[in-house]
């Protein structure tokens, strides 16, 4: 059985957020590592293959790396700097329609964007059907067996086709490579994708507002007056109009 795990970078979730942080550090997506350690698990029973196909901004393949070290077999390293959602799955896309593989796993959202569209739009882009919102997957006697998070409910739903599986439980207590997978990662086949000088689509313009804000304590003041500090306030750090 040959697995794909499409694992994305994020910003540290369990650091103090700081301008150095946000601007050089990047850890796995967990909900994308949660994808690996599930994959690991149908590998342990399929004798298969797992291949990370890893989305940076950057150009360090540090992640990719990581990700091997956490079980990949094999890795593609796809480099895309713009962060139009659409033309992302089109680039990856491309890259999965080159092989063949039994399953694609990955995590249902990124922690930089919880609108979960990239399992769909690679669901239409691949003609793959969608197995979203799972917590857990297992594999005996040639299917799929997944757990699924419903509003009240958790239900076990047989699989026999393959798909996307997306899983919306994320990593809690990361695991980390040992020294054998650390060294082993240099004897892995990597596959390096750079799309530069690319125009994108993208049409709309995002503001990034400064972490640093001033905490501000009124006292001693009138309601009316406390009222129009506040409004003062949240309009210097456009939270209003």
């Amino acid at each position: 059985m040959k697995i794909l795990v499409l694992i994305r970078e994020t910003f540290p979730t369990d650091e103090l957020l700081t301008e150095k942080n946000l601007k050089e550090k990047r850890i796995l997506n967990p909900y994308d590592e949660y994808a690996l350690f599930q994959a690991k698990k149908i590998k342990e029973k399929s004798e298969g293959e797992i291949v990370c196909l890893f989305l940076s901004h950057r150009k360090t393949q540090y992640g990719l790396r990581t990700a091997l070290g956490l079980g990949g077999d094999r890795g593609i390293f796809v480099y895309y700097p713009q962060k139009n959602i659409e033309e992302i799955a089109e680039a990856l896309a491309r890259e999965i329609k080159e092989e063949k593989y039994d399953a694609i796993l990955m995590g249902n959202r990124d922690v930089n964007d919880d609108r979960e569209e990239l399992p769909s739009r690679l669901g239409v882009l691949l003609g793959l059907p969608i197995y979203s919102h799972l917590l857990s997957i297992d594999y005996q006697d040639f299917h799929f067996l997944a757990k699924r998070e419903r509003e009240e409910t958790i239900d076990t739903i047989k699989i026999l086709k393959n798909g996307i599986f997306a899983f919306s439980q994320n990593v809690y207590e990361p695991e980390y490579p040992s020294i054998s997978s650390i060294m082993s990662i240099k004897d892995k086949a990597v596959r390096d994708i750079y799309y530069e000088n690319i125009i994108s689509r993208e049409d709309e313009k995002i503001v990034y507002q400064d972490i640093y804000r001033r905490l501000e304590i009124y006292k001693n003041i009138t309601a009316e007056k406390g009222t129009e500090e506040l409004l003062n306030y949240m309009k210097k750090w456009k939270l209003i109009d």
